[in-house]
């Protein structure tokens, strides 16, 4: 069946194409310990923090490790940008990010990951207690650990960056 998608471009303003890096040269990039000092205002605990540390950038596809590891790393540059934040994280509401395992391999006594999903961030594109809301946090949720904890350090990060852009507004008002 013929594909339906245009050719990718390429020239000057696109680049060349070019074949997939060797998994060693995105392993490589990784800094596990960047990801553990971002973590560390919502998992206080070094072990927990080294367990979901290496859930998102030693578990699954080596693309989806760098992937994340980009992600997290340019949030956790962002707010650094905005200077120092005023001690931990934000406080607020957050759901467990629950472990989900194969129905043959679940047992009555399955638990939660130690990293937390803020809901403020969520709570702005669907109002608090609504399916909507369930369902954001059920799709970030969902899947294997490299995603699911990925995707809950994002809105860590996320709900630091709002809180200190919420400071920021507030101090130029008083101004």
């Amino acid at each position: 069946m013929p594909s339906h998608r245009p050719p990718r471009p390429h020239g000057p303003h696109h680049g060349p194409r070019h074949a997939p890096l060797p998994s060693s040269v995105v392993s490589g990039l990784i800094r596990p310990d960047r990801l553990d000092a971002l973590l560390a205002p919502w998992m206080p605990d070094a072990e927990e923090r080294a367990f979901v540390v290496r859930c998102i950038v030693g578990e699954g596809p080596v693309h989806h490790r760098g992937a994340s590891y980009t992600l997290v790393c340019l949030l956790g540059l962002l707010l650094e940008e905005l200077g120092p934040g005023e001690g931990g994280a934000p406080a607020g509401e957050s759901l467990p990010v629950p472990i989900r395992l194969p129905p043959h391999l679940a047992r009555g006594d399955d638990h939660d990951y130690p990293l937390t999903i803020p809901l403020a961030p969520l709570a702005r594109l669907a109002p608090r207690g609504s399916p909507e809301l369930a369902a954001l946090v059920d799709c970030l949720t969902d899947g294997p650990p490299h995603h699911a904890l990925a995707n809950a350090a994002m809105v860590c990060l996320l709900d630091a960056l709002f809180a200190r852009a919420a400071r920021a507004r507030a101090g130029a008002e008083t101004a």
